[in-house]
């Protein structure tokens, strides 16, 4: 017997056969379902998510019906009872199906001032997962700008006093080698009222504008929030690579020497004195230049006792010796700085701004993954300009961008020092 939930849902299909476009829609929670699809090809629900038995009927119904809307055509999240028998409760569950399941794509939307305005929805026909170069979630248009015809000219050794999705909008695709940078994370400083940004939409856009071979170096933390980490850090990490199809390249610990708020013996954690320093790249790496300070104890010797392996006979011949070990090798992923007023950086009037990363920090990540001459540094959230003021100092090219004017202001004076 075929469930009448489904019977709806290929009702429905068939109705609005002629209507199947891709949709965008802004999904804001005071109701709105917006259908923002303008040019995209027209498709079908495929035969695989009709028989996912994970899927209710009910999520299966809303999405022909969503993928069955004509263009420019609005209605109220409130409505959607009015097209279907379920209560709003049960379709609310059956939306976030749909979300849970990856076919509609949830992303946080808020304004310039960081202010939570709702949230914006993609739907695919079905569940997508990165492969190549193909786009998986389509960028605000409202950033987008025609192709600029000198890039190099407007953008380079340059920055910008706007908000990162806008700089960005004037590269072109795979124009920048490394980016380096440390996001405002779980609202753990105030930043003058900047510390929330449309993540979703800038690891998309920085993902379009690294090369092939380009590395982004995501450096973040986690909060605490009713007695749990929000593990922040980690959803990102996977959206980088699972959704926009980034190489998690290396999972590397920036180990500070001190904290703000050390462990109590009466309290309950060990002291927190690290972040995460996400090493994501767009296929493997086209440059790395792994730093090898670690001293060896064993250097200048060779393996103890003779390496033998076997011929063809299977017997067992001597061979030729290893080389002997050097005096140094690569160091390790867990790198250690003295940070705080004086030791970050020496520029004392930087200690404006509330969380600087040391300079050595930008110096050695600069060092391995690009190479002198003309490529390309950005941080797309600048703060006071340490990566842009080492950049120039190793001879590399940078662009910049910090959306709050005091910090703008900084970081251009830290620069004009180096001039």
């Amino acid at each position: 017997m075929v469930h009448k939930k489904l019977l709806l849902f290929l009702g429905i299909q068939f109705l609005f056969n002629k209507f199947r476009p891709i949709l965008r829609f802004a999904f804001m929670e005071s109701g709105r379902i917006q259908n923002l699809s303008t040019d995209y090809n027209y498709s079908t629900v495929p035969t695989k998510i009709l028989n996912d038995n994970k899927l209710s009927a009910t999520a299966k119904g809303i999405l022909a019906f969503l993928l069955s809307l004509p263009s420019n055509h609005n209605i109220n999240k409130k409505d959607l009872p009015k097209y279907f028998k379920e209560g709003y409760y049960a379709l609310n569950k059956a939306f976030e199906e749909l979300v849970k399941h990856r076919i509609i794509h949830k992303i946080e939307v808020r304004d310039k001032l960081g202010h939570f305005k709702g949230y914006e929805y993609v739907v695919h026909e079905f569940p997508k997962k990165r492969f190549g170069d193909q786009k998986k979630v389509l960028p605000s248009r409202n950033y987008r700008k025609s192709e600029i015809q000198n890039p190099d000219d407007v953008l380079i050794n340059r920055i910008f006093n706007e908000d990162c999705l806008m700089t960005m909008s004037k590269m072109p695709d795979n124009y920048v080698d490394l980016v380096l940078t440390s996001p405002p994370y779980d609202h753990l400083r105030y930043y003058n009222g900047n510390n929330k940004f449309e993540f979703e939409k800038i690891a998309v856009e920085l993902t379009r504008i690294i090369k092939n071979g380009g590395v982004i170096v995501w450096i973040v933390g986690d909060g605490m929030y009713k007695g749990s980490e929000t593990g922040t850090s980690f959803k990102q990490a996977l959206f980088f690579k699972e959704y926009c199809g980034l190489r998690l390249h290396d999972t590397m610990i920036f180990e500070k020497n001190t904290t703000t708020y050390p462990a109590k013996p009466d309290g309950i954690r060990y002291t927190q004195c690290f972040e995460y320093m996400f090493v994501f790249s767009k296929g493997k790496p086209k440059t790395v230049n792994l730093i090898s300070d670690k001293k060896n104890r064993w250097s200048g010797t060779t393996n103890f006792g003779q390496k033998t392996d076997r011929n063809e006979n299977d017997m067992l011949i001597p061979v030729r010796k290893f080389k002997s070990i050097p005096e140094y090798s690569p160091r390790t992923n867990i790198w250690r700085y003295v940070t705080g007023n004086g030791y970050s950086t020496e520029d004392k009037f930087a200690h404006q701004h509330p969380a600087i990363f040391p300079e050595k920090m930008a110096e050695e990540h600069i060092i391995t993954w690009t190479n002198e001459g003309d490529d390309i540094v950005y941080d797309p959230f600048t703060g006071s300009g340490t990566t842009l003021k080492i950049a120039k100092e190793l001879n590399r090219q940078f662009i910049g961008c910090e959306i709050v004017k005091e910090y703008f202001e900084l970081i251009n004076k830290r620069l004009r020092i180096l001039s």
